[in-house]
């Protein structure tokens, strides 16, 4: 095996032992050992690829909710242009990846309580925010709609929190996950089906 294939082995090692320590026991009842551990790696190895716990919480983050979820959306809506299987989808694809990934809302909360402490975190919060807010405008974008781009801009601000709060409300169990799926749609199709209509 190749050092550099091995570096990265070993970093993403440390990245999915984080991510299963964060998004489970929880970021502040997790050390850098019990991540080192789990990965089977040095500690010392996790400061050289990341620096500070709290940098590697940054790039979990960025990975699962950035690299991941949101390259998978994309994925999976591209040559859809129907309204209504544009949302469905879309939030089929929230709910499976919730599902599969049941961590990822646990690190986004975490991430959140960390940055109200350290500024330097806020930025990150704020800058991963904006990218997923981005990713739900690239949606709302593919609608056919005639709302004028600012417009867009607030509607995507209101989806995003839609999905934010209605995974708060949402357990693991199946039922649940059905009717989170199903909340979502209904929420998305009444929230597009009202924006269209000018006040």
């Amino acid at each position: 095996m190749k050092k550099t294939e091995q570096m990265d082995g070993r970093k993403e090692a440390i990245m999915e032992a984080a991510y299963s320590l964060f998004g489970t026991v929880g970021y502040a009842r997790t050390s850098m050992k019990d991540i080192a551990a789990k990965a089977g790696v040095a500690q010392g190895l996790i400061g050289y690829y990341f620096g500070t716990k709290e940098n590697l919480l940054v790039q979990v983050v960025r990975e699962w909710m950035i690299n991941r979820g949101m390259a998978e959306s994309s994925s999976q809506l591209k040559g859809m242009t129907e309204n209504k299987d544009i949302i469905s989808n879309a939030i089929q694809h929230v709910v499976t990846f919730r599902r599969n990934n049941p961590e990822w809302f646990t690190l986004l909360i975490s991430l959140w309580m960390e940055s109200r402490k350290n500024p330097d975190l806020e930025k990150e919060f704020e800058a991963i925010y904006s990218e997923m807010k981005l990713g739900v405008l690239q949606v709302i974008n593919g609608l056919e709609t005639t709302l004028e781009q600012v417009e867009k801009e607030s509607l995507a601000s209101i989806v995003q929190a839609v999905i934010d709060g209605l995974t708060l409300q949402a357990m693991s169990k199946e039922q649940d996950m059905l009717r989170f799926q199903e909340n979502c749609i209904n929420g998305m199709e009444w929230l597009f089906k009202g924006s269209q209509k000018k006040l």
